[in-house]
């Protein structure tokens, strides 16, 4: 199959690099967007910012399965994929969103049901002001960047982020 005929990919990628693992994010943009450039993959768009912003509703593609890439500051695994609900509560006293805000706000502005979404958290532990990313959260970026390169060459990225999600429910549950 040719890459024009592969699902376009939304991926959105924020943290803060001044602040220890928070700069998850801005670590695996830069991965991603090495790939990208490598491999001319012209279906996916990428986008970094230090945070999520009510503007970014234009930078979603309404073909696009849409990935959120942010550190978390818990979890069990190097990484988790969650699907993005939106929410009623947009967060009116600030400027920063959540996907489900941004998705929500998306729906209201553009009268039509946002794209699949995903939140794709990588396990970070110290979020110190002028720490450097923690031998753990590395290892995480490793982990998450085998998964990410496979789904930026994925043909189908809406059922691989679903089977994902399916498989990590399954260890749950065992």
């Amino acid at each position: 199959m040719e890459k024009a005929q592969q699902q376009p990919l939304n991926l959105f990628t924020w943290g803060n690099p001044s602040r220890g693992d928070d700069a998850i994010g801005p670590r695996l943009h830069q991965i991603i967007a090495q790939i990208i450039k490598q491999s001319a993959l012209e279906h996916i768009q990428l986008i970094e910012d230090f945070q999520l912003q009510p503007e970014h509703v234009f930078d979603i593609n309404a073909q696009a399965c849409l990935v959120f890439i942010d550190a978390a500051c818990q979890g069990h695994s190097a990484y988790q994929i969650t699907p993005v609900r939106t929410t009623q509560e947009i967060g009116y006293t600030t400027h920063a969103l959540s996907p489900g805000a941004l998705m929500t706000i998306y729906e209201k502005t553009q009268n039509k049901a946002a794209p699949p979404a995903f939140i794709f958290s990588v396990r970070g532990y110290c979020f110190d002001l002028g720490a450097p990313l923690s031998e753990q959260a590395e290892e995480n970026i490793h982990l998450a960047a085998h998964f990410l390169k496979e789904l930026l060459f994925s043909q189908d990225p809406l059922s691989l982020l679903q089977q994902a999600i399916v498989t990590a429910q399954d260890k749950c549950n065992a």
